[in-house]
């Protein structure tokens, strides 16, 4: 095993090249973070920053993420995005009683009528409280029965800290997820072009009908306004959220030179600190910070040979050559080499013939900083077939082990050595009673 062990190191530090498959590790930035909660990974779930990313947060306008998702799949259902729908006054009404919590409503008055697009649109750019309420209602009669398809669809995601009350984000103490969850959501909802497609718009305009004046919504989202202290090109959505209650929220995506991100950063304090909200200053610092800092290295190719294995069972062959069964690659600091990454592989202390080529024989931890930051499968490099006079000596040897084999030789020696017994004590009477005989006649 040791002789295994040592040549597969041996062989793996002298790669020069070292995955479809696609890890990242975590890593502390120099500078100091606002939010209480963040999640920042790639859309392979790969973490390269997080803080309390389970802790339980209020979402307040992230909620309409969850919106957005139930509205698009259930949309057909009702006629469609061009099925309209009235604004009614209670809830007008309910927004203007609870306005001391920053509502946020989009010029909206009651009876007038809007498209589900227009309503979409309002929603997702100017996250209005009003445009969700009333979509919600027209999805599924009642903001009750909407709530409940939302908890449904965040079960289903795995978001499984999560619960929903309303579907605006007006604060309510029962009403909360997680940055990780939350990481989830957004994750769903970028998947839907309808979604994805709305969310990078900074602005819309509602024309005039006979039902309302002219209306433009402009995005909340200052990571993505042209002009915005916090404006930062590479991000294309998604939503930000703030309430004195909560703080500050955004959950966001980012693309650059080939790399992307999704960013949730929950709890920075609501306060602005010399005009910067503090979600999206630290926002815009964790994207500069992975998209500066960091790159994607090869650590490992599929197909390299990388050692042997003792093998049993194989005629004239006591060893099996093994390689890497899938490329691995890894997001690491620019300034990291990928030789201070550390390989420990897992293996048994021999395999068995038969084996074919490409069969899992075992795997390579790939270690940075005491991390596992990915495995690989070690899998076998060619076909070996058993010996079958190896294989019967192997199971004759196995069967002679084994407990009813040792039993039976066992019973087998008493029962022989009974017989011997029984027949010199035999003899022995013969001899003796048979003499006795002849002298009696005489």
């Amino acid at each position: 095993m040791k002789k295994a062990l040592s040549l597969i190191l041996a062989v793996i530090m002298a790669l020069s090249c070292c995955v479809s498959a696609f890890a990242a590790t975590k890593y502390q930035p120099s500078f100091e973070i606002n939010c209480e909660s963040v999640y920042l990974a790639d859309e392979n779930g790969n973490v390269l920053f997080e803080q309390n990313p389970e802790q339980r947060m209020y979402p307040a306008e992230l909620v309409q993420i969850m919106t957005a998702i139930v509205v698009i799949e259930n949309i057909e259902a009702v006629g469609g995005w061009e099925a309209e729908a009235a604004y009614e006054m209670s809830t007008q009404n309910f927004l203007y009683e609870n306005r001391h919590g920053g509502i946020i409503s989009t010029g909206m008055l009651s009876g007038n009528v809007f498209t589900a697009d227009e309503l979409f649109h309002s929603m997702v750019i100017a996250s209005g409280y009003d445009a969700a309420m009333t979509l919600a209602k027209l999805i599924a009669g009642s903001q009750d029965a909407f709530v409940e398809l939302m908890n449904q669809k965040a079960a289903e995601l795995g978001a499984r800290d999560t619960n929903f009350t309303n579907c605006h984000g007006l604060h309510d103490t029962a009403n909360y997820t997680t940055a990780y969850d939350m990481y989830l959501i957004s994750k769903y909802a970028m998947g839907l072009d309808k979604f994805k497609e709305t969310v990078a718009k900074t602005s819309y305009t509602c024309e005039e009908s006979d039902t309302h004046k002219k209306l433009v919504w402009n995005t909340n989202n200052g990571l993505v306004a042209s002009g915005n202290i916090h404006y930062y090109s590479p991000v294309t959505g998604i939503k930000s959220g703030y309430s004195a209650e909560v703080g500050r929220n955004v959950s966001s995506y980012a693309e650059y030179e080939g790399f992307s991100y999704y960013q949730v950063n929950m709890g920075a304090p609501f306060e602005l600190d010399e005009g910067y909200n503090l979600a999206l200053y630290d926002a815009k610092q964790l994207y500069n910070w992975a998209f500066t800092e960091f790159e994607v290295k090869t650590i490992v190719e599929s197909g390299s040979q990388i050692g042997e294995v003792p093998l049993e069972l194989a005629w004239q062959k006591d060893h099996l050559k093994l390689m890497i069964g899938e490329t691995y690659r890894a997001l690491l600091p620019i300034d990291i080499d990928i030789s201070s990454i550390v390989y420990e592989p897992n293996l048994p202390e021999s395999v068995e013939a038969p084996i074919e080529k490409g069969e899992k024989i075992g795997t390579l931890d790939l270690v940075h900083s005491g991390e596992v930051i990915g495995t690989v499968p070690l899998v076998s490099m060619e076909d070996v077939e058993q010996s079958e006079l190896l294989s019967g000596l192997k199971n004759f040897s196995d069967m002679t082990r084994s407990f009813w084999f040792k039993f039976i030789v066992i019973v087998l020696f008493v029962l022989v050595a009974l017989y011997i017994a029984l027949m010199i004590i035999r003899n022995y009477n013969k001899r003796k009673y048979g003499n006795f005989k002849k002298r009696k006649r005489l």
